[in-house]
């Protein structure tokens, strides 16, 4: 069954890829503008229907995501995005689509991928900090080399010029996405003006701000200047974390005996986490961060992730990740707890969505983009 998954999933994705087209940069002003005229109708949306207790961040992020950040499993982590708004925004200002599938964006900065950036605030505002963000890169740029080294230093110093591939899965703007996500995301409380706090924090961020900020609040108090002990430190944040675990068993890389990581995937995922850790350092001079533990990251209880896996139809996984993770809620900046999110989620999934009808769906679908996408190539051959 989760071969089936992982296919489905992959079915998508060359979906995707064949009907893609490049997406030009987009001007930073004219999206924080955009962004701060959405949240004002996602205000007027919730304000206008008091029994629904929308939350106008939440509007706002979801509106703006698209695939790949709008498949089924993003609509039960993130949230999904309300039919009805979509309507009113359409109604009020049809030019905010463009804040839909956003891409490269110039900031003071550098360059960032917006759309990851705010598809992953969306995860880092309803306690999802790791899995939506960095944590998930890492997982992709472990998936590009696996196979191609026998051991996490192998697999580091083939991955070491991440960050400045353009065919990286792990690029650079993704990394400014995923530090700026956790950053932005842990400050935003119910009530607060999105595109001010992005503006705000662009206004006087640098590298090094960016970060510490992350560090602090990720790992907490810890020594940069060691790299293969805070390289250690980011691997275990990675895999102890429970979003990250649901990701890693939905792409077998994480195993239900013992409730671990696979065997062929620990060596790739320390690579990576370790290749994290060393720009981390770097752009810290391996200083010693000190962080305000007020303001430290949280994710969803382990008893969540059990009902999740539960309603994925798999018990024995869910009663592993029980006995290996504490059941105790904690808290999202949103206001609901991460409990409430998962619990809904696993039930909305167990009781609405047929996911083998799904995958089906999609392995037909992806094959005929497959063969589309060949007769493409074969027809662009040719006439070259």
């Amino acid at each position: 069954m989760k071969k089936l998954r992982l296919l489905g999933l992959l079915a998508a994705f060359a979906l995707m890829a064949a009907f893609s087209l490049p997406v030009a940069a987009e001007d930073y002003d004219t999206v924080i503008d955009g962004l701060s005229r959405l949240q004002a109708l996602a205000q007027q949306y919730a304000d206008d229907n008091p029994s629904e207790s929308f939350d106008p961040i939440e509007l706002t992020l979801s509106y703006t995501r698209t695939q790949p950040y709008n498949t089924p499993l993003w609509q039960m982590t993130a949230g999904a995005r309300d039919a009805g708004f979509d309507d009113y925004v359409e109604e009020q200002d049809p030019d905010l689509v463009s804040l839909q599938g956003l891409g490269s964006v110039e900031t003071s900065a550098g360059s960032v991928d917006f759309g990851h950036l705010l598809a992953s605030i969306n995860l880092v505002y309803r306690g999802l900090p790791v899995v939506g963000s960095w944590g998930g890169d890492c997982v992709e740029l472990a998936q590009q080399y696996a196979g191609q080294a026998s051991d996490a230093a192998g697999y580091a110093e083939l991955m070491s010029g991440t960050f400045e591939d353009e065919n990286s899965t792990f690029g650079g703007e993704d990394l400014r996405a995923d530090l700026d996500a956790v950053i932005i995301g842990a400050g935003l409380s119910q009530g607060d003006d999105l595109a001010q706090a992005m503006q705000d924090y662009y206004s006087s961020v640098s590298e090094y701000d960016r970060a510490y900020q992350f560090i602090a609040l990720t790992f907490g108090d810890v020594n940069t200047g060691s790299t293969t002990d805070f390289a250690n430190e980011v691997y275990q944040a990675a895999t102890q974390d429970t979003g990250m675990q649901l990701l890693l068993y939905l792409n077998d890389m994480w195993v239900s005996d013992g409730w671990t990581i696979a065997e062929d995937a620990a060596a790739p995922l320390q690579g990576s986490c370790q290749v994290f850790a060393q720009y981390l350092s770097g752009a810290v001079n391996g200083e010693k961060v000190k962080s305000d533990s007020d303001t430290r990251m949280i994710t969803m209880a382990g008893d969540q992730l059990s009902q999740f896996l539960s309603g994925l139809g798999d018990d024995s996984a869910a009663s592993a990740a029980l006995n290996a993770n504490d059941g105790e809620a904690e808290t999202s900046n949103s206001g609901s707890t991460v409990s409430e999110i998962f619990s809904g989620a696993a039930q909305g999934f167990q009781s609405g969505f047929s996911l083998q009808v799904f995958e089906i769906v999609l392995l037909v679908i992806g094959a005929g983009a497959l063969m589309l996408l060949l007769i493409c190539i074969v027809m662009l051959v040719r006439r070259r």
